[in-house]
């Protein structure tokens, strides 16, 4: 992916995005008059909150390394990068390549074709959030707070969106991964044994499939050139 890991990563819970869209007409009708402009929310984190990029990448795959989901198609990793030429390369090796292949043999086995076709929605979602990773961004958001605090205790269960809560950020990704892998996957905690071995196993394989790319490549690289100055 393309990012720059210097910059903040302005990512909040997306339940959050949308209570803040459920409370700011609701709040804005309440008004006894009408501003003369349209007001402006920018639904961000607390300032203090923002990780840069690496950070949250890097504390992202410790947890994800650390717990596992047992149904892993390949193992979970990547090259983050701003050299386009670079990610191009590897978005052909390591995204598209792969995405045929597993769709041929799904073809061979007569079931049905997906992995194109979410590769294509992959690259569709990067592509808008690589405009904010590969750029440096302010934003402030005194309005969203103060609607936050304006809110009832009972509509604060009901909507939260406090941007500054007492669980820390890995905590928070604990808790997201966590739940991911029961309420999704259907993953309980006694398949964490299983799920790490699977790992193990998908890390090995993972070094391998990229070595024998790479020797391949070198050698095709090789014999271009050899032939190219033989000639």
């Amino acid at each position: 992916m393309l990012i720059d890991t210097r910059f903040k990563s302005e990512v909040i819970p997306v339940d959050y995005a949308i209570n803040g869209l459920i409370v700011m007409p609701y709040e804005f009708n309440k008004q006894p008059v009408r501003p003369a402009s349209v007001p402006v929310y920018n639904i961000t984190a607390a300032e203090h909150r923002k990780m840069q990029w690496g950070e949250a990448i890097e504390m992202g795959k410790k947890i994800g390394y650390e717990y596992p989901m047992e149904l892993c198609l390949w193992y979970p990793d990547g090259c983050i990068t701003t050299n386009r030429l670079h990610h191009q390369i590897n978005v052909i090796l390591f995204h598209w390549l792969p995405a045929y292949f597993i769709d041929f043999i799904l073809f061979l086995l007569g079931q049905k074709r997906f992995m194109i076709r979410v590769q294509r929605r992959i690259q569709i979602g990067l592509s808008v959030l690589q405009f904010f990773s590969m750029r440096s961004w302010v934003f402030k958001s005194p309005g969203f707070d103060g609607l936050w605090k304006g809110l009832t205790p009972e509509d604060k269960i009901n909507f939260n969106m406090d941007m500054d809560p007492k669980e820390s950020i890995e905590e928070y990704m604990l808790s997201c991964l966590h739940g991911g892998r029961l309420y999704l996957m259907k993953e309980t905690p006694e398949s964490l044994p299983r799920a790490r071995r699977n790992l193990k196993i998908l890390y090995f394989l993972d070094r391998f499939c990229k070595t024998v790319i790479i020797v391949m490549l070198a050698y095709w690289l090789y014999n271009r050139i050899a032939s190219f100055i033989s000639a």
